[in-house]
């Protein structure tokens, strides 16, 4: 399953980002896979970085592997200074 991220992902859309993708799992519960298109995001704030770690433990916790796909520099660089690249991406030179 494939969700595409547009614009912000910040403290006023993480909400509906979480709620949207929860939804997409439950009406899909054969998925094996939960992949984030990133190529539109824009911008991620402290929230939006707490929403990507959610869905993670969500898929995780679910058996579904957790992808980040199209990584830009800006959210490459946030996942670097939090410590979060690896965690979220199942390694160093995945993008």
């Amino acid at each position: 399953m494939s969700v595409s991220l547009r614009g912000d992902l910040d403290y006023d859309t993480s909400d509906d980002v979480l709620q949207r993708v929860h939804s997409a799992l439950h009406e899909q519960r054969d998925a094996k896979a939960l992949r984030l298109d990133c190529a539109d995001l824009k911008m991620i704030d402290s929230m939006g970085l707490s929403t990507l770690l959610q869905l993670q433990r969500t898929a995780s916790r679910s058996g579904i592997t957790f992808h980040l796909d199209n990584i830009g520099p800006a959210l490459k660089q946030l996942l670097d200074m939090t410590g979060t690249y690896e965690y979220l991406t199942g390694g160093p030179d995945r993008t």
